[in-house]
């Protein structure tokens, strides 16, 4: 199948004959490092989110390898007019190894892959004996001797993941060994993968409350598993699902089940939503999967408040900015979840400027008899008045701890003294 795309024009079929050696690109040489590949491989990834690696591995036995080397170069070229993908880099490890970055041309899945994949398993499989390629160029009786073993990975950009790392798990994927048995790997992402599809998670909403005349402002939207099985708790569910790269589903699922049960329920005032930075990050935001539900449920997106872990990291800021400015378009507000409790709480406040920023369970545990957590709580609670962000006191768990946060002129509060997590949220 021919690329579509001009700058993924196939390759040029040339003449099986052994004076053309020469014109044809050699295998063995100029790739004896993975800069090309791997320049490529991250324009790609980063570009269409997705690219495929080929593993060759070559057991030539006593071939002259400069042979071997330009047969397998004319089967690559004859190759590249029949798959869906592009050659697009070659890598050499070794004597023996091979990689080749297949890059996507139009639509391109895995489905495509996997069939160019076999394709090229089918014929480079049969090098050693394919007499039309190698019979002019091989010594008689030396075909039998090779022995190519041909492997692939599919790899999708995951949310918040590096084209560095994913390159290197491309590799481990490949040849290294893995870092749990395959049949747990295999059993987990399917167990999130029925998750997600069946929908089997449940949400709950814990009460904000507004410290100074005890009245309902919102609420925190969390979820809870429906059945657990393999995976028993939700902080293991997202964090499994991020590394089987299935963290934004995962989490577009939660939104739904909570905004709709929001409705459901007829629950009031303002609704926070947990959102991991990396899916700002990604295309998610310009599809308005949000958007279409809250009108579709008939909730103002005024009262919706992205709510951000701050122990998540944020590798781009100028995309995560540009993510979070379209949602601040649509009226939506930002909150920055757990400050104090993560490695750059100051460096995002300043950068985000959020309407709300909530103050970690670290700092509110027994606050009325620490001088130091007085101090910092005083000092960001100031801060944050200056830059006009409300401050919202996570974990109040003891009367005193109220009390104190009252007495200091915090406006809003969270914590099972005020409100557990409850299915119906606060009455």
């Amino acid at each position: 199948m021919n690329c579509p795309e001009e700058h993924c024009s196939p390759a040029v079929f040339l003449p099986l004959n052994p004076a053309e050696l020469t014109r044809l690109p050699r295998l063995d040489e100029s790739i004896d490092n993975c800069t090309h590949l791997f320049t490529t491989f991250r324009h790609t990834l980063e570009k269409s989110g997705k690219a495929g690696i080929v593993a060759i591995h070559l057991d030539h036995g006593e071939f002259i390898a400069d042979t071997l080397m330009s047969s397998l170069a004319i089967l690559l070229r004859v190759l590249g007019r029949k798959l869906s993908g592009r050659f697009a880099g070659t890598y050499k490890s070794g004597m023996k190894d091979f990689f080749l970055l297949l890059i996507p041309c139009g639509a391109y899945d895995e489905m495509l892959f996997r069939q160019d994949l076999a394709l090229i398993q089918t014929e480079l499989k049969g090098l050693g004996s394919h007499a039309m390629m190698i019979r002019q160029i091989l010594p008689l009786g030396s075909a039998r001797e090779v022995e190519i073993k041909v492997e692939g990975v599919y790899l999708t950009n995951r949310i918040g993941e590096s084209s560095d790392n994913a390159l290197f798990r491309a590799f481990q994927e490949l040849f290294g060994a893995p870092d749990q048995p395959v049949a747990t790997q295999t059993a987990e992402q399917l167990a999130i993968e029925e998750i997600i599809k069946s929908s089997l998670v449940t949400p709950v909403y814990q009460p904000i409350i507004h410290l100074q005349s005890n009245t309902l402002y919102g609420h925190e939207a969390l979820s809870r598993l429906s059945r657990p099985g393999i995976i028993d708790n939700v902080e293991e569910l997202f964090s499994k699902a991020a590394d089987y790269g299935l963290a934004s589903e995962l989490e577009i699922l939660c939104r739904k089940k909570a905004l709709s049960r929001v409705r459901e329920l007829d629950i009031h005032g303002k609704i926070f939503l947990n959102v991991s930075p990396a899916l700002f990050q990604s295309r998610d935001h310009e599809r308005g999967i949000t958007a279409a539900l809250l009108d579709d449920l008939q909730i103002d997106r005024s009262r919706v408040v992205f709510e951000l872990t701050e122990r998540s990291i944020i590798e781009d800021y100028d995309l995560f900015l540009k993510g979070l400015a379209h949602y601040r378009e649509q009226g939506y507000s930002i909150a920055i979840d757990d400050l104090g409790s993560g490695y750059a709480g100051l460096q995002i406040l300043a950068r985000l400027e959020p309407e709300y920023v909530k103050l970690s369970r670290f700092l509110i545990a027994n606050i009325d008899t620490s001088g130091t957590k007085q101090a910092l709580v005083e000092c960001l609670a100031s801060f944050c008045g200056k830059i006009g962000a409300q401050v919202i006191a996570e974990g109040i768990e003891r009367t005193e701890e109220l009390d104190y946060l009252h007495s200091i002129g915090i406006q809003l509060g969270q914590g099972y003294l005020l409100g557990k997590p409850l299915a119906r949220g606060w009455v």
